[in-house]
């Protein structure tokens, strides 16, 4: 059984002026160390949910002499996401050397490919026999692309799809494509009452793992994730749950190297700025694929503000990895002050033999 671990909490120390002395202590319970994050004022800005964190007053000091980021940060921007079709990205696909993506909850039926260092949309696919209910990830394997149509936010969803496009189909010149469709539900879900933000019944990864569909959970009510798994073939299918983590957050993307040796997570908590976590050395064949080694919380991957909503992997070598991240629009308030972040595409580059090898 999954359990709750404390999730951490933000405290705004003000220091004596000069301004970038401002420090922001983010203590939080991951091998009882408590770090330190320094912050520079930089046009960049925070969360409505990290807002709720601070003290009233320190928060309005830090917006009165400037927005800031933290310079833990180790994700670096690539480029803003100008085209309103992608205010809201979701999911994250390299494939052929594009970026693929698409958009979220009521969005359009369509993929988009991307340029990697412009994010100007080269093409726009159309999924001719599919709905947009919620689509939240997307992945691949060596034959097809899944659209992972699992958003559930109210946890009554009875109707969860993945569309399952040949590369073949989508590799020509056509505007538009006809997926098969997967439907499934969860083995083990008996209640579907309508909880908005409550349910353990949410999800944001999907990977492609053998011949395997992998969902990761975003559980709202425990902060767990939980690892289910579904057949790649056309038809309707229970998930069943093969994994589980206390991940002491929210889960919104996943992807893994095309070896299938290294999965990567990425997620938020509402006390932290985005996080990555790796899963290794995961026993061959086994669905468990917690019963790997999980690195080290990558804590503070992008800047608060930012929640990052789809990963997506690009192999320079086996050992060397380039993962492109993304966000969606962000608009919201603190009294007069309007805070912007826009739909942004960020990059980090990963050595995964030091990950492993700690």
């Amino acid at each position: 059984m999954c359990a709750l671990f404390p999730i951490g909490i933000y405290a705004v120390k003000i220091s004596t002026i000069p301004l970038h002395n401002i420090k922001i202590l983010n203590a939080y319970n991951t091998s009882a160390i408590k770090r330190v994050i320094h912050l520079r004022i930089l046009d960049e800005t925070v969360t409505k949910q990290t807002l709720n964190y601070m003290n009233p007053i320190a928060a309005l000091l830090l917006f009165w002499f400037g927005l800031f980021t933290a310079s833990a940060q180790i994700a670096e921007d690539i480029t803003a996401l100008e085209t309103p079709a992608l205010d809201e990205t979701s999911g994250l696909l390299f494939y052929n050397d594009t970026l693929i993506t698409h958009t979220d909850s009521g969005g359009k039926a369509q993929l988009y490919d991307i340029n990697p260092t412009t994010g100007a949309i080269t093409r726009t696919v159309e999924i001719a026999n599919a709905i947009n209910v919620d689509w939240e990830d997307i992945a691949q394997d060596a034959s097809y692309i899944y659209i992972g149509d699992i958003g559930n936010n109210s946890g009554d969803r009875t109707d969860l799809k993945i569309y399952k496009i040949a590369k073949a189909d989508y590799n020509t010149t056509d505007d538009a494509v006809t997926a098969e469709i997967i439907a499934f539900s969860y083995a083990d879900q008996i209640d579907f009452t309508r909880q908005p933000n409550q349910t353990n019944w949410d999800a944001e990864g999907l990977i492609s793992y053998g011949d395997k569909l992998l969902v990761f959970t975003k559980n709202w009510a425990d902060n767990c994730t939980n690892v289910y798994a579904i057949p790649k073939t056309s038809g309707t299918h229970s998930a069943v749950l093969e994994s589980s983590y206390p991940i002491n957050g929210l889960i919104t993307g996943a992807d893994t190297s095309p070896d299938e040796r290294v999965i990567y997570l990425v997620g938020y908590s509402t006390s932290e700025a985005p996080f990555l976590y790796t899963i290794h050395n995961i026993p061959e064949h086994s669905l468990d694929v917690f019963s790997g080694e999980l690195s080290e919380k990558i804590a503070d991957i992008v800047t608060l503000g930012h929640q990052v909503e789809g990963i997506a992997l690009s192999e320079i070598t086996p050992t060397a990895h380039r993962l492109y991240l993304s966000n969606e629009k962000f608009n919201t308030s603190l009294g007069p002050i309007k805070i912007k972040v826009p739909a942004k595409l960020m990059g980090i580059d990963i050595d995964t033999q030091t990950l492993t090898d700690h």
